[in-house]
């Protein structure tokens, strides 16, 4: 059993999985040992060992996994009757993986590409029963799994990619320990004590909430990322915090991506297109406070200053900020420094 091959394979990928994968490749920061620059090698390897085990393209496990879970549910001393129902059973669910897999792999090759497995892929294609159904080509098993894995939605590719950082964090808020993290081009380093890690309402990125710890006490909710961590540090054991339902409430009220930011009293004069664009434009819109002016022009709105400037930067002339002072000037900054990057001779004047 398990699969004889060199560790030099050439993989066909349809126009889809290839595309997908390129992008991922870059989205997520897979890298070549230089760090200069995306690595295919590396993302392949990656994909296929943090996903072989849970891919339909694993049929035989997916078939043994199945034959165990009707053996705890009916007994090892099975009738003749219920051990024929059981055969029946599992004879389908081949038969619609196998459909499965006939269909991912009959979409037309887009592109041919060496890869290099690495020892861990090879230990696992050595150790692997699906020889029994791709016989000797463990190309077709791999490209089996990628293409599975292009056909997912953009957040399940990221818990795939991400596997390792998330299992390990979960197992740190099992045991409500103290760890340190390190975000990606940044020094410092974070202790916090993680809670659960979940999407933000809109299924675009990841999220770990948790406390933020300082010298042992826990204070604010904080989030951070999953993509965006670099390094996680295990530093000693906590202990159970009696917050975790203040916890959810903020992630329901506050949204978990804007945890970490305390909230700001923050007004902004919208211009007739302005409120038009606000009406418009759902996605991560914050929600007003109040409507002030004698226009009904100046929307106010209790949330942290990051939240604003991700949305309403990209309004321009037509959102303007009225307080705080400080989130003004990074608006006036920012813009400032766009104009400067087109060559402008002059600076933005402030409004």
């Amino acid at each position: 059993m398990g699969f004889l091959c060199n560790n030099q394979q050439r993989i066909a990928l349809s126009h889809l999985a290839a595309t997908v994968l390129e992008s991922d490749c870059l989205l997520f920061g897979c890298m070549d040992k230089s760090q200069s620059k995306p690595s295919m090698h590396a993302m392949i390897n990656r994909i296929f060992q943090n996903s072989f085990d849970r891919s339909d393209a694993s049929i035989e496990m997916r078939i043994l996994r199945q034959k165990e879970t009707y053996l705890d549910l009916y007994g090892k001393n099975l009738s003749g009757e219920v051990k024929n129902f059981t055969d029946r059973l599992l004879k389908k669910e081949r038969r619609l993986l196998t459909d499965k897999i006939e269909r991912l792999l009959s979409a037309a090759a887009f592109v041919n590409r060496p890869v290099s497995l690495n020892n861990e892929t090879m230990k696992i294609l050595a150790a692997s029963h699906e020889d029994a159904f791709y016989r000797t080509h463990p190309a077709r098993y791999i490209r089996a799994v990628l293409e599975e894995y292009a056909s997912l939605d953009s957040l399940t590719r990221k818990e795939i990619y991400f596997r390792q950082t998330i299992e390990q964090l979960e197992r740190h808020a099992r045991e409500c320990a103290v760890i340190e993290i390190k975000y990606v081009d940044n020094p410092n380093r974070y202790r916090l004590i993680p809670a659960f890690i979940r999407p933000d309402i809109y299924r675009t990125h990841l999220y770990l909430a948790g406390f933020s710890c300082q010298e042992g006490a826990c204070r604010n909710p904080v989030s951070c990322r999953i993509d965006g961590i670099e390094t996680i540090q295990y530093i000693r054991p906590g202990s159970p915090s009696p917050s975790f339902r203040a916890l959810e409430k903020a992630v329901k009220e506050q949204g978990i991506q804007y945890l970490s930011g305390q909230k700001s009293h923050i007004r902004i004069r919208l211009s007739r297109e302005g409120i038009s664009k606000y009406r418009r434009l759902t996605f991560q819109r914050p929600p007003f406070t109040s409507i002030e002016g004698a226009g009904k022009d100046i929307y106010v709105f209790d949330i942290p200053e990051y939240q604003a400037q991700v949305y309403f930067f990209k309004f321009g002339r037509d959102a303007v900020i009225l307080e705080p002072e400080t989130l003004k000037q990074d608006f006036i900054n920012r813009y400032r420094e766009a104009l400067a990057a087109y060559g402008a001779p002059h600076a933005m004047p402030d409004r």
